[in-house]
């Protein structure tokens, strides 16, 4: 008898393969396009991390897997990639499409990466959408652990691998996960993209090549799922969804990212930076600070008084006391100048976190708000507006300037790369009638030698 109801490794690589021999409606080829738009801006950006420069150092050959590597880990170096069901859905899938299509035919069609973008999506969505907790939840890195599930998906796609061989993918890749929470605010946590990527390719390519994997590989009793449950507790009865015709990222978007520190801050941030806005009180004159915050994102957000960039974007103090001092939170508020400036750190020392008991009805993890208060010298504290979805979430999406403006900002931070406008005209033009992949194959040539070639530490 078998262990789930559902047979969710062959029905999802079925659903998959039958769904990527059709075209995709635009709705879901424009959302395709913005996640390639935003991720190749923060691999620009990311390209010279130290965490990307010590694994650039590291590799001993060029392959598609050290592509799909170095580009993943880029891409999540800074924190400023998108997010979806709890992980960094386009820091993986992007990086996985970019490594492979360098070794494609030039004449590929272009739509093909859109159906490859929409198909991991798709079953990093279906895997994760089963589970009732967040894998945070027991120190699991979603992103490391459903990111091979999604590249693979992405690869059979872009490969165009039989429903048989899709399944295998899947398979393989489900027994590929892995990435720990406590490495948040290291560099090992961008490498959880990177490793994913690269495992997401490698799977495709060797059930391609015939290696098999358990086709019930993610509902068996010790299969994926149920092995990394937090509680035990999975969803194994609902048919597949895309069986239904109609691709998740019709109905549901990534969250773009407006600011380069740990999803977790944003509110907060938001909050902060309408504080700024308003004005009316001296930001480095604060007696005390006040955050309220969810409990497990105050966990997230670990440190408190920082020692260094990359631990200050999993700061909760180090993200509202620059927003409140300098109105925006950039790249170019990462630095370990600002890290160091005198009236950041005392005001981060007079933050307080406020733990909040009301959780969001929709959001697991999240407060019902998000909310900051300030205390001036001598008057009343001032309250900012509570703050439910950060600026940037699909509830409250950037708008296309904001979009290009954060691709503008991140690829003039880039040395040896086109202009942020060639970049986007080739995205623009993805999916177009005659279109190929060989100008996007390009730029994946281009940012992998530009990441090979930075210096060492």
């Amino acid at each position: 008898m078998p262990d789930s109801p559902v047979p969710l490794t062959l029905d999802l690589a079925r659903a998959l393969a039958r769904s990527c021999a059709s075209g995709l409606p635009e709705p879901v080829a424009g959302r395709a396009r913005i996640a390639f738009l935003d991720t190749l801006a923060v691999i620009a950006a990311g390209l010279h991390d130290p965490a990307v420069r010590a694994l650039a150092a590291t590799l001993d050959s060029r392959t598609a897997r050290d592509r799909a590597l170095v580009l993943g880990t880029a891409a999540h170096a800074l924190d400023y990639d998108d997010v979806a069901f709890g992980g960094h859905v386009s820091a993986v899938i992007v990086p996985a499409i970019l490594a492979l299509l360098p070794d494609l035919p030039e004449d590929t069609p272009s739509a093909a990466v859109l159906l490859a973008y929409a198909a991991g999506f798709e079953a990093w969505a279906e895997v994760a959408s089963r589970e009732t907790t967040l894998y945070h939840a027991k120190g699991g890195h979603p992103t490391g652990l459903l990111g091979p599930i999604g590249a693979a998906a992405a690869a059979a796609s872009l490969l165009r691998l039989p429903p048989e061989a899709q399944a295998h993918a899947l398979g393989i890749a489900a027994s590929l996960g892995a990435g720990l929470t406590v490495s948040f605010g290291t560099m090992t946590k961008p490498f959880h993209a990177g490793r994913a990527a690269e495992a997401g390719v490698l799977a495709a390519r060797l059930a391609r090549n015939g290696m098999t994997a358990a086709p019930d590989a993610l509902e068996a009793a010790n299969g994926f799922l149920r092995v990394h449950s937090p509680k035990g507790d999975v969803d194994l009865t609902r048919p597949v969804s895309l069986q239904g015709g109609s691709f998740r990222l019709d109905s549901v978007a990534p969250s773009v990212k407006r600011y380069p520190v740990c999803y977790a801050a944003h509110r907060a941030v938001d909050a902060a930076l309408s504080l700024h806005d308003a004005g009316g009180f001296d930001a480095a004159g604060l007696e005390r600070i006040e955050v309220l915050i969810s409990p497990r994102h105050s966990g997230t957000l670990r440190y408190p008084m920082p020692q260094s960039v990359t631990e200050a974007r999993f700061s909760l103090e180090f993200a509202v006391c620059t927003a409140l001092l300098t109105g925006q939170v950039g790249l170019r508020q990462l630095t370990g100048d600002w890290l160091i400036d005198p009236r950041l750190r005392r005001l981060m020392a007079l933050c307080r976190r406020q733990l909040s008991a009301q959780p969001d009805p929709a959001l697991e993890g999240f407060a019902a708000f998000d909310q900051v208060t300030v205390y001036p010298p001598g008057a009343p504290p001032v309250h900012s507006p509570p703050v439910t979805r950060a600026l940037g979430h699909t509830d409250r999406p950037m708008s296309p300037a904001g979009i290009e403006a954060k691709l503008t900002d991140c690829f003039s931070l880039a040395r040896g790369l086109p202009p942020a406008a060639t970049v986007r005209d080739v995205i623009a033009d993805l999916g177009a009638p005659e279109g190929n992949t060989a100008a996007l194959a390009d730029l994946a040539r281009n940012l992998f030698t530009t990441a090979l070639a930075s210096p060492p530490r």
